[in-house]
């Protein structure tokens, strides 16, 4: 029961994160916000990160489970790293395509394997 509601939980987070608009400003809208500080990891440390994510078996359980139903990769291009630093926690979120070419994330927190969040999914 743990797993499943620390599942939905990061569904969740990652939902908010990724499925939303490209414009940072939006996070400091109103007066309640999320309360989350996070930052964009770039160069060689976002390189080195996605290169251990690749090299692990969560990432490739994941990529044959998500192949099974349909989904393709597109490579590590488009691959964005975030660091949470209110829940000191790393997401790496990996753009992948569906059979109807929608562009679907497929979500790690920790170099743990969360799921797949869809574009049109709610975004409030």
């Amino acid at each position: 029961m743990k797993k499943i509601l620390s599942l939905l939980c990061g569904s969740l987070i990652v939902l908010l994160m990724f499925a939303t608009p490209g414009n940072v400003a939006l996070a400091h809208e109103g007066e309640e916000g999320c309360g989350c500080e996070t930052r964009e990891i770039t160069g060689a440390e976002k390189n080195k990160i996605v290169s251990d994510l690749l090299k692990s078996d969560e990432l490739k359980n994941a990529r044959k489970g998500l192949m099974e139903v349909g989904f393709k990769w597109n490579g590590v291009g488009a691959i964005e790293v975030i660091y949470n630093l209110t829940f000191e926690s790393m997401m790496v979120g990996i753009p992948v395509n569906y059979q109807d070419d929608t562009i679907w994330t497929a979500v790690f927190f920790d170099g743990v394997f969360m799921g797949v969040t869809s574009p049109d999914a709610p975004h409030n």
